[in-house]
């Protein structure tokens, strides 16, 4: 009995050795040594750079263990857009690449409609709240020429971004490196509706505009307060639309304050000289 069971194991010992051997280490090896074909970077392409035949190859590689998103063809490729830094070496992933130009400044590509980036220039250290701005913040502009005036347009923006002389975004919330020397704020880019645009241009070219702080780090006060500059906007320049909204929240129970998302489009028709208000006293 013994000498039976001895001898089935040793059978079934050598059919597994036969199926390890003839099936299961041709299959590994031919997934392991298989080739395909893929796009690698040639040399660096920053976010927003158009992917080329001067900046690609196409190489043999080892197939097994790719991703599967990973492209083949230069075809497939040619003329897209680079959504992230690609650097030499680097394969080319669908979801790097888009056929879609974009801005290599964040911030700039997804401006509502109805509304527009508008820079200021930083004229004084203290203008510019000292170089601690960032994108996101909520800040109110004043403006000063004889006097300091509170413009009422301004009391709430969204800074988009700030940068130095040189049109490079200056990043306040990173900590310098030993012997780094800090970028000096000379423009706030902030987001804004055609009339409050109008009124940055004329700050740009009349008396200094100041910047302060309101919120940070708060997205629902942030709404709250964008939300109530929308609803001044309104009061200013669309008092006839403001009476037409109220009544229309009164019918469906709803704030006045919560019409303000019909701002951005009806201030774009105002921008072409549609509207008869007059802009900010503070500005003569």
């Amino acid at each position: 009995m013994k000498l039976n069971n001895r001898f089935l194991f040793g059978v079934l010992s050598l059919l597994l050795a036969a199926i390890i051997a003839f099936v299961a280490l041709p299959t590994i090896a031919r997934q392991t040594n298989g080739k395909t074909e893929i796009v690698r970077i040639t040399q660096p392409v920053l976010k927003g750079e158009q992917i080329t035949a001067s900046n690609t190859e196409v190489v043999e590689v080892g197939s097994f263990n790719l991703p599967p998103n990973i492209a083949h063809s230069l075809d497939d490729v040619n003329g897209l857009y680079a959504t992230a830094d690609l650097a030499q070496g680097d394969y080319i992933l669908t979801t790097k690449i888009s056929s879609v130009p974009i801005s290599s400044d964040v911030a700039l590509n997804n401006i509502p409609s109805g509304m527009v980036a508008i820079s200021l220039t930083v004229k004084t250290l203290a203008s510019g709240l000292s170089d601690k701005l960032q994108p996101g913040d909520i800040i109110r502009i004043y403006h000063f020429l004889d006097t300091a005036e509170e413009v009422p347009e301004l009391r709430y923006v969204r800074v988009l971004s700030v940068t130095d002389a040189s049109g490079i975004n200056v990043d306040n919330t990173r900590e310098l490196a030993e012997d780094e020397e800090k970028q000096q704020s000379a423009t706030i880019t902030v987001l804004a509706s055609p009339e409050q645009a109008r009124i940055i241009t004329a700050l740009e070219n009349d008396g200094v505009a100041h910047v302060a702080l309101i919120s940070r780090g708060n997205d629902s006060l942030a709404e709250e307060l964008l939300a109530e500059q929308a609803q001044t906007l309104l009061e200013i320049y669309y008092p006839e639309l403001l009476e037409e909204l109220d009544d229309a929240d009164e019918e469906n129970g709803e704030t006045a304050g919560e019409t303000a998302e019909y701002l951005p489009e009806r201030s774009s028709a105002g921008a072409d000289g549609d509207n008869d208000a007059e802009p900010n006293a503070a500005l003569h």
